[in-house]
């Protein structure tokens, strides 16, 4: 027992980082090690370290808060190789795909353990990294992975999440997305019925990925509702909404377009969940009309997950057409003058002792009758 206490006693007096490290990842010293000479080398020189560092992540598949702690000092210096080695090679070389392959299996381990919310807390969202993501991703969209077999991965699936999540962030820049496009030309400006090059390969490369089996569908899906979510892609929005009901409403039967289908309906219900009001009110009955035909058809009796998809979306599409209610609580304009507001709140106070004082002034017996 006492030596117990003690224990409790040193571990109220030691930092919290002494703490974790004792406690929750036992390996940080071996991962620690691990991710100094990736860093101090740019690279993965070893695989096998790879490995390593993923079979002891996988250890914590039921408890990811554990890792969270460390999240940062993982992460960052990873995704630093990353966009640096990427901007001193440039994404045409095929050296690149060698670099970050082995570094995305690590940091898609940590993903699949914490969840992509967690991870994409510290990815790089500098302005100018968003045409580097894009051309980086279609370098990896080009790459077929050579097994499926998750031990023998050498990371193209990896690669391509992780790309995807950090281009889900990167839509988000506070900027016309045409403004941080340089593949318009300065003397040529778009037309307004014309999309930006740098969008529409976004929509080109996140459409091919909804067809796709693997999680590249679930994240290409969240990258479509935050680009189309912005409030200057309306047109980009009606594109992707007619296209959705192309595939809806195709009827075919064959595996590729099972697969299409199913990353549609899980886009619409991210959408439905990242946008904005006002914009989905315009194509809810299109995609009711469309929805309600689908959950009819032997398609969706077939397939258990198709259902599941459509039940979101239509739950979504609920929460969308409820009648917006405003809180009860709302903050008061008030006038640009202090004096004015000094004075206002002079004249009430005035009125509240004045109300006091009329009560007090009133007779025992009448204040009992009193409401």
């Amino acid at each position: 027992m006492p030596v117990s206490g003690s224990v409790e006693e040193d571990d109220e007096h030691d930092s919290k980082d002494t703490v974790l490290q004792k406690y929750f990842l036992l390996e940080w010293k071996l991962v620690k090690s691990l991710l100094d000479d990736i860093v101090s080398n740019q690279q993965v020189s070893d695989l096998s370290s790879v490995h390593k560092i993923r079979s002891i992540m996988d250890k914590y598949q039921q408890q990811g808060e554990l890792l969270e702690p460390y999240l940062e000092s993982i992460v960052s210096p990873l995704m630093h190789i990353i966009r640096t080695r990427t901007i001193e090679l440039g994404f045409e070389s095929d050296e690149i795909l060698e670099i970050i392959n082995p570094i995305c299996i690590i940091i898609y381990t940590l993903v699949t353990v914490c969840g992509y919310k967690a991870v994409i807390k510290f990815f790089p969202h500098q302005v100018s990294d968003l045409e580097l993501a894009v051309s980086l991703l279609e370098k990896c969209h080009g790459a077929n992975s050579v097994t499926s077999l998750r031990q023998e991965s050498k990371g193209e699936m990896e690669a391509k999440c992780v790309m995807l999540l950090w281009l889900s962030i990167l839509v988000l820049v506070p900027f016309d997305i045409s403004s941080v496009d340089t593949s318009i030309a300065s003397s040529h400006e778009l037309g307004e019925l014309e999309l930006a090059p740098l969008v529409l390969r976004i929509l080109k490369f996140s459409k091919d990925y909804l067809s796709n089996a693997g999680p590249m569908r679930t994240m290409a899906g969240l990258v479509l509702s935050k680009l189309l979510s912005r409030p200057d892609m309306p047109m980009a929005f009606t594109s992707f909404i007619e296209w959705t009901h192309e595939v809806l409403s195709s009827g075919t039967d064959d595996m590729s377009s099972h697969f299409q289908l199913l990353g549609a309906v899980e886009a619409l219900a991210a959408i439905f969940k990242a946008g904005c009001r006002k914009g989905l009110m315009d194509v809810v009955s299109t995609v009711w009309a469309d929805v309600s035909l689908l959950e009819k058809s032997g398609t969706a009796a077939h397939s258990p997950l198709l259902r599941k998809y459509l039940v979101k979306l239509t739950q979504r599409i609920g929460l969308t057409c409820l009648p917006p209610r405003s809180p009860a609580w709302c903050y008061v304009g008030r006038t640009s003058s202090l004096g004015e507001n000094v004075s206002l709140n002079a004249s009430k106070r005035a009125d509240q002792c004045t109300h006091y004082e009329n009560i007090d002034s009133v007779k025992p017996e009448e204040r009992a009758k009193l409401p």
